[in-house]
């Protein structure tokens, strides 16, 4: 018992690492190393290792051996060995050698460097929001990319839970200093890499680039392309590339097996409009002009999607990981990348039983598009482009089941404005959003106005509605139309409100306190509709972005427990906020999904009543999509349901987790109407591909609501909604 949390670890067997047989093969590498190990003769170090924090129990086995430091762990697929040059010459990573089953291990990679190019521009803090920005284009800014060198200065080797990290100090470059870390993880395949550094100059942005050099001969790169196959070149001496590629992952291949490289699923990318792939991976000579010789590895465009660019928040004396994953093994190939896609479950949302995955706001603009065809050739026309498009199929193989859109958001959304213009608009939608929908598959309308309420914010009905977004004086509030039955003009808040309740819909600031949102909602928080069931919340993204941080999103995180303090029981619900999908790209890095407690998915034609009671009900969680939490009880009591709290004040809670990183720490986040409190819950003790019931009691006295996060060591993460407390 750690905290007072029961930990159930078991294995997820879609990756059993037939435990039994790998404890008894660790003791007996324990007792054997910790023999030679540390008590062996202490030869000469360039550099000495500080081993004071490192203990064996962790299930990670590291011996000093001359001028090496040899680290060895079991995996899924047998064991890993990494051994690390520490006499301050020649390549870092002498070699990485894997063994399956109980075999002996065999090097995969020899004589390998760590690398990462830092690309650091400027931040402008008087502009709106200061380093909580999303409206600044740093790549139009004076900028500076090089190479973070390393000098090797010091040693440390820690353990932490069921993990073991080894420091290497001796980084710099670009006014920024700090240290080479690699974690490694009991169990898991991972090697886990972090440049991990600051800055003491204020109002900087950076973008981070890495990977590994070595000898390219005999070698190979491999990747799989857009058209998710498998394509293999000679590692030779041609200039660095970029390349797109599928799962973010490009890999090494030698004669006797490979390296993935690939980056944080999530976290490794800023928010942006557009999800555009590209080239997030590169191999070849010379990348940047600042890494010399051959190399793989990942990278960042520079000037982003051409839009709003902000990069990632660097404030001084932060420290940012700069993360990358390894994952060698003996397999090549496709056997190879599926290993590394099992973390994301193949790009996928998973079904989670008594639950069905939601998403919210999209600009795809498909019925902006079918309309311009269409004006454009004089007939109602259904293009064969537009028949089938490509955002329904990119869903469905995300696993994704219901889809809420916010259309309208490009030149054509004016006409919202117009009568004469809006109906047909909206009428079209609706009719394209049932043509698209199946029995597996929702696609819903919606749209993202600015205008009455302040900010932006979205709009959600049960049921197709038709409405326009101002009230000339001549014009009644409802009325019914010849072509389009019962219509609303909506003229000012109070219009909105009025809507919201006869049509049983509900609003909710888009990207709140962030954007054209910046301010809202507080600066509504008194107003009537803010107050109404009608208003939902707020919505959740992963911006501004901080490679410092643990956690995503923490500014809609924040406005939850707010709001919450305020007394007003508000919800957050996972945005994606981009303006196109479609087979060709990034999609999976920057998305997110809703979990709603729903037994089915409604069919179009009978409303979706379900999905937004559901919403409004707070019966739902957020993930990554990495880790899940198909259970989350207070004193038995759901998310969004109300607990009567005894005059002990004490509960029970009840959490499970399941996921595939190894993860870091989960959170219990309480208000008492004032102030914010946390506890931290440590999972340094897990592994990858876990599951968890998380039980203890809580001392409740002078709270009014609870909830809880949980985040993995890549910074995926799930959220909760409140329990309300009485």
């Amino acid at each position: 018992m750690k905290n007072g949390i029961i930990d159930k670890p078991m294995r997820m067997t879609a990756n059993d690492v037939r435990s039994s047989n790998r404890l008894r093969g660790l003791l007996f590498t324990v007792m054997i190393w910790g023999a030679m190990g540390f008590i062996c003769a202490q030869t000469a170090y360039a550099v000495p290792v500080d081993t004071k924090s490192y203990d064996p129990a962790s299930g990670v086995v590291v011996r000093a051996a001359g001028e090496a430091l040899v680290i060895r762990w079991d995996t899924p697929e047998g064991s890993t060995e990494l051994t690390l040059n520490i006499s301050g010459r020649g390549p870092l990573v002498r070699s990485i050698a894997v063994a399956s089953g109980a075999g002996k291990p065999v090097v995969v990679l020899r004589d390998a460097d760590p690398v990462t190019v830092l690309s650091v521009g400027q931040r402008d803090l008087k502009k709106r929001g200061g380093w909580t920005i999303f409206f600044d284009r740093t790549s139009r800014k004076p900028s500076e990319s090089g190479r973070l060198s390393f000098k090797l200065k010091s040693v440390a080797v820690r353990s932490v839970g069921s993990r073991c990290i080894v420091d290497l100090g001796g980084l710099e470059g670009q006014a920024f200093s700090g240290k080479l870390r690699f974690t490694l993880y009991a169990g898991c395949d991972l090697i886990h890499l972090q440049a991990v550094v600051e800055t003491k100059k204020d109002a900087r942005a950076l973008l981070y680039h890495a990977g590994l050099t070595c000898d390219p001969a005999g070698k190979a790169v491999s990747w799989i392309g857009l058209d998710d196959k498998v394509h293999r070149v000679d590692a030779v001496a041609r200039p660095a590339a970029p390349q797109k590629v599928r799962n973010r992952t490009i890999a090494l291949e030698t004669k006797t097996g490979s390296v993935a490289v690939f980056p944080p699923p999530h976290r490794y990318f800023y928010p942006l409009d557009e999800a555009y792939n590209l080239g997030f991976t590169w191999h070849g000579n010379d990348f940047m002009d600042e890494i010399p010789g051959f190399g793989i590895g990942i990278r960042q465009a520079l000037e982003g999607d051409g839009r709003w660019v902000p990069w990632f928040n660097a404030p001084p004396g932060t420290k940012q990981e700069l993360g990358i994953f390894w994952l060698a093994s003996r397999d090549r190939g496709e056997k190879l990348f599926d290993r590394v896609k099992t973390y994301t479950h193949g790009d996928r949302f998973v079904e989670v039983p008594g639950h069905k995955t939601f998403t919210s706001h999209y600009h795809i603009e498909h019925t902006t598009r079918l309309i311009e065809k269409r004006d454009k050739s004089g007939k109602p026309i259904l293009p064969r482009a537009l028949k089938k498009p490509d955002f329904v199929d990119v869903f469905k193989k995300s696993g994704i089941q219901i889809v809420h859109l916010a259309e309208f958001h490009n030149r054509l959304g004016r006409l919202r404005r117009d009568p004469l213009k809006a109906f047909p608009l909206l009428k079209t939608l609706h009719e394209e959003c049932a043509r698209l929908s199946d029995d597996d598959f929702l696609l819903l309308p919606g749209e993202e106005p600015n205008v009455h309420l302040g900010g932006h914010w979205i709009s959600f009905f049960p049921r197709p509605v038709m409405w326009v977004l101002n009230r000339s004086k001549d014009k009644p509030f409802t009325e019914e139309h010849p072509g389009f039955g019962r219509v609303y003009h909506v003229g000012s808040p109070e219009d909105v409100l009025k809507l919201m309740e006869r049509e049983g819909g509900l609003m909710w600031a888009a990207h709140p306190r962030i954007k054209s949102s910046t301010g809202y909602p507080d600066l509504y928080r008194d107003k009537p509709f803010f107050k109404s069931d009608r208003y939902f919340g707020g919505a959740w993204k992963a911006m501004p972005a901080d490679l410092s941080k643990p956690r995503l999103g923490w500014r809609v995180l924040d406005l939850l427990d707010d709001t919450s303090n305020w007394g007003a029981r508000k919800y957050i619900v996972g945005e994606v906020d981009i303006f196109q999908v479609d087979r060709t790209t990034e999609f999976y890095a920057h998305a997110n999904i809703n979990y709603l407690r729903l037994d089915r998915i409604p069919r179009f034609e009978e409303g979706w009543e379900s999905v937004l009671k559901a919403l409004r009900d707070g019966a739902f969680f957020i993930s990554t999509g990495e880790v899940l939490m198909p259970r989350f009880t207070i004193g038995g009591k759901q998310s969004g349901q109300t607990l009567k709290l005894d005059a002990s004040g004490r509960a029970e809670l009840e959490v499970g987790l399941s996921w595939t990183f190894p993860m870091a720490f989960a959170e219990l986040i309480m208000g008492d109407g004032k102030q914010v409190h946390r506890k931290r819950i440590d999972l340094t003790g897990t592994g990858a591909f876990e599951k968890q019931t998380l039980k203890t009691t809580l001392n409740l006295i002078g709270k009014s609501w609870v909830r809880l996060e949980a985040w993995d060591v890549a910074a995926n993460g799930v959220i909760s909604q409140p329990v309300w407390l009485e």
